[in-house]
């Protein structure tokens, strides 16, 4: 406002000056030829300051003239506008007030507030948005998705509706409306991120091998997940549906998608342990031991040692030692090797090297429990009864192993269902860690077992015997159960 005033009195003072320059001496004289009509007039003089001032007040008058009409015409839209604004400031304080009441959980408010702010917002598309954040925010699932389904009408909104609608139906269960949503949205953007997180989740959820192994395929190729960590997924899918295929009777193409993942990942065990055990029952006896020996110098794991021990079950020992052999001199400094040799060697009755191999793991602070019944063994075999019985107890309190605690040497390593496999091909996708799905779960737990079968309990009857004399039956079961409880 000063600005304007400033350049109205720099004007005035110019005028006064022109004025005062020009005087009033010099007139202007005005004649008419016309004898008559409107044109015929007498003659005017007029001083040239008056001409000025006449000059500037008509400018003035036609200026104020004009801005006056310009006002007039202005006036409806400055009304509309004017009850637009009270219209907006009071949607925005509805939209407000609605994710906030979405916030405290309050579905009620939530959908009113929400219904008041669509009613008075120009924009249906933002009403629907600021309806379902609220109505999710407050768990208010059916409104959520009701909107989120709207918003599919609309071009501008389409994509939001998907994504909303799809990871509200995943979470809800709906697998099939979730995987519809999702396939559309990537399909259509393969920028999607999102689309493809809900797609292979409710895929692997839904227990869909096969597509779920496309989907990551094409979501490693747009680089939405990481080259290793797909790598590991699709190991674990390709297993899980090895696995379904060699349950349903198809056992070749099993074999061969099973063999196929061993190969490229070596260290998933549950793929070289069902390729060696569908590999063994075709004869391939001795292509399965090296699929074992291959994955024993990039990750040993105890179900493998068990898998390669019933490769030679029925040969003779001298050709059951020469197998091992092998094995141990694909990772011979691994703690899964030196457990092997020690649990060989009771097997073949001879304690003292048995205790020798177990003597760099015993004197671990944290000795699992697999480790310290294995000792109590060794011991027991030594005819150590004390020792023994030291080691069986502090077993019913040591930690368990994730990725032992529920094998039994009698029975299948990798035993999974479809929950299991869904489990594994996140946890091990991630790290490569692999951890039994009953450990991980927090399942009761079976006897920690190991394969020292019958022949060792031939070689020393009277230690056995004596050992548990001397702990008192009461306290032993006790213990015993103490190891069948969940995990802490």
């Amino acid at each position: 406002m000063t600005r304007y005033v400033i350049a109205f009195l720099i004007f005035f003072a110019l005028l006064a000056g022109l004025l005062l320059y020009i005087g009033d001496d010099t007139k202007l004289v005005l004649n008419s030829t016309a004898d008559t009509g409107l044109l015929a007039f007498n003659t005017l003089e007029l001083t040239w300051q008056a001409v000025i001032l006449i000059g500037t007040a008509l400018l003035a008058a036609i200026i104020g003239i004009w801005s006056f009409i310009g006002w007039l015409w202005r006036l409806p839209r400055r009304v509309k506008s004017g009850v637009g604004m009270r219209r907006r400031n009071q949607a925005l304080d509805a939209m407000e007030e609605a994710l906030i009441a979405g916030a405290e959980g309050d579905s009620s408010k939530a959908r009113k507030k929400s219904e008041k702010a669509r009613n008075l917002m120009s924009s249906p598309d933002l009403g629907r948005i600021i309806s379902a954040q609220a109505a999710q925010a407050s768990g208010d699932t059916a409104e959520a998705i009701a909107q989120f389904t709207a918003m599919l009408d609309s071009s501008r909104t389409e994509a939001i509706g998907q994504r909303g609608l799809a990871q509200l139906l995943l979470e809800n269960g709906d697998l099939n409306g979730a995987i519809t949503q999702a396939r559309k949205a990537y399909d259509e953007n393969k920028n999607a991120r999102w689309a493809f997180d809900v797609l292979f989740q409710a895929q692997v959820s839904d227990h869909q091998w096969g597509a779920a192994h496309e989907t990551l395929e094409l979501g490693e190729k747009r680089k939405h997940v990481e080259r290793d960590i797909a790598r590991r997924r699709a190991a674990v899918l390709q297993t899980a549906q090895a696995d379904a295929l060699s349950d349903s009777g198809q056992t070749d193409k099993a074999m061969d998608i099973a063999a196929s993942v061993a190969q490229s990942v070596p260290e998933f065990s549950p793929a070289v342990a069902l390729a060696a055990k569908l590999l063994a029952s075709k004869g391939g006896v001795k292509k399965a031991a090296q699929l074992i020996e291959k994955a024993w110098v990039k990750a040993p794991h105890p179900a493998l040692s068990l898998a390669y021990r019933d490769l030679f079950a029925g040969e003779s020992d001298k050709i059951r030692a020469k197998q091992l052999r092998a094995l141990y001199k694909a990772n011979p400094s691994h703690r899964e090797t030196v457990l092997l040799q020690a649990e060989e060697a009771m097997l073949a009755g001879d304690g003292v090297n048995a205790w020798s191999a177990l003597s760099p793991l015993v004197s671990d602070e944290d000795v699992s429990a697999r480790v310290c019944l294995l000792a109590s063994k060794a011991e027991a075999m030594l005819k150590n009864s004390q020792d023994s019985r030291i080691w069986l107890e502090r077993a019913a309190t040591a930690p368990s192993e994730p990725d032992w605690s529920d094998l039994d040497p009698s029975g299948t390593a990798f035993d999974y269902n479809n929950q299991d496999w869904r489990r594994l091909v996140f946890t091990f996708g991630k790290d490569g860690e692999l951890i039994h799905p009953r450990f991980e779960s927090g399942a009761v737990r079976r006897p920690v077992l190991s394969d020292v079968k019958a022949e060792t309990a031939e070689a020393a009857p009277a230690v056995k015997a004596e050992t548990i004399t001397d702990i008192d039956k009461d306290d032993l079961a006790e213990r015993f159960d103490n190891l069948l409880d969940k995990p802490e």
